[in-house]
């Protein structure tokens, strides 16, 4: 294993995915502060399992996103971005992922504006006493 302390990097940190024998996406960008690759399956995934949506008869969902978040300089607006979204996999399709340096990754295939997240405790407050009014109702019936 090398020592990340000591290397020298030319490019950006990005991902190589591919489904089965479908293209190559390479997700990364020079902006990213996160990315990620998610294998979700979600459902009833062995047999005591008891799916809380009621649907104990529908097969599980199997799905997989390669997604990031920006982290640009102050001013200007971070986004959420997707490079690769599949919501139709299937029992024994093959996800291979690799972690790689490159100057180039591909394009996008969505991207949505990142939200401010505030560290002000009032705004955080104001935000806490708005959901509380809003589920008061529900768990303190009168």
């Amino acid at each position: 294993m090398s020592d990340r302390t000591t290397e020298t990097r030319v490019g950006m940190y990005a991902v190589r995915v591919q489904i089965n024998d479908g293209p190559v996406v390479t997700g990364g960008a020079s902006d990213l502060s996160v990315l990620s690759a998610i294998l979700t399956l979600c459902g009833k995934l062995g047999p005591t399992s008891h799916p809380l949506r009621g649907d104990e008869d529908e097969p599980p969902d199997f799905t997989f996103r390669l997604g990031g978040l920006t982290a640009r300089e102050k001013g200007n607006d971070d986004e959420h971005l997707v490079w690769l979204e599949e919501n139709s996999l299937r029992l024994g399709d093959k996800l291979t992922l690799e972690i790689v340096e490159t100057n180039q990754a591909d394009p996008v295939e969505s991207g949505t504006k990142a939200e401010e997240r505030s560290n002000d405790e009032r705004s955080y407050y104001e935000h806490c006493k708005h959901a509380y009014f809003e589920m008061k109702s529900k768990y303190e019936p009168e």
